[in-house]
C-alpha cells in the first residue's frame, strides 16, 4: 500500500503534466504566521489572491496566520512553467513536499519565476508554431494526393482503425447482387 505523501507527490507530478499547455497564474504567497523569507509558490487557474483567500477560509488548514499574495504572473503554459520553477528552486524547498514552501528572498523568487515563465511560454509558442506548420503541410499533401488519384477512405488513428479498414475492404470486395 502506498503512503499518503507518496500518493500526493505522484498526483502532483501527474497534475503538472496534465497542465502543460494550459494557461494559469503562478503565485507567491506570504504568511504572517511563518518566519520571514518563507513563501509558498504554486500554480492556479484562478488568481493568486483567490488562492490566498481559499487557504485563509480552509478550516483544515493548520498553518497559523493569514496568507497574502505578494507576486503573481500569468503563464500560457502553466504546467511547463511550474515544472521549471520547482526544478530551479528544489534546493530552497522547506517543509512537506506537497505544500510547496520555499525559503528564498522575494526578489530572487520573482526573478526566477519570471525567467521560468518566459522560457516555458517561448517553448510552448515554438511547439505550437511547429505543430501548426506540420498540420498545414499534411493537409496540403492530403488535398494534392486526393486530386491526383482516388484513394481509400482515410481512417483516423484510434481503437477501431483496423476493424473499419477490414469492413471497408470487405464491402469493396463483395460482389454486387442484382435483383
Amino acid at each position: 500500500m502506498m503512503s499518503t505523501s507518496t500518493a500526493q507527490q505522484r498526483g502532483k507530478y501527474s497534475e503538472q503534466n496534465r497542465l502543460h499547455g494550459v494557461p494559469g497564474n503562478v503565485y507567491v504567497l506570504r504568511n504572517s504566521g511563518l518566519k520571514e523569507g518563507l513563501v509558498q509558490i504554486g500554480l492556479s487557474r484562478r488568481s493568486g489572491w483567490a488562492k490566498a483567500l481559499e487557504l485563509n477560509r480552509d478550516k483544515a488548514n493548520i498553518i497559523p496566520g493569514s496568507f497574502e499574495c505578494v507576486f503573481e504572473l500569468r503563464a500560457q503554459d502553466g504546467g511547463g512553467a511550474i515544472e521549471a520553477i520547482m526544478q530551479a528552486l528544489q534546493n530552497a524547498r522547506c517543509g512537506r513536499r506537497e505544500q510547496d514552501f520555499f525559503e528564498i528572498d522575494l526578489h530572487r523568487a520573482e526573478a526566477i519565476i519570471t525567467q521560468c515563465v518566459r522560457d516555458a511560454d517561448l517553448k510552448f509558442q515554438n511547439r505550437y508554431r511547429q505543430e501548426s506548420a506540420l498540420r498545414e503541410y499534411l493537409e496540403k499533401e492530403q488535398t494534392q494526393n486526393a486530386s491526383v488519384e482516388p484513394t481509400e477512405p482515410v481512417v483516423q488513428n484510434g481503437i477501431f482503425k483496423k476493424a473499419f479498414s477490414w469492413v471497408s475492404k470487405a464491402i469493396n470486395w463483395m460482389p454486387l447482387v442484382v435483383r
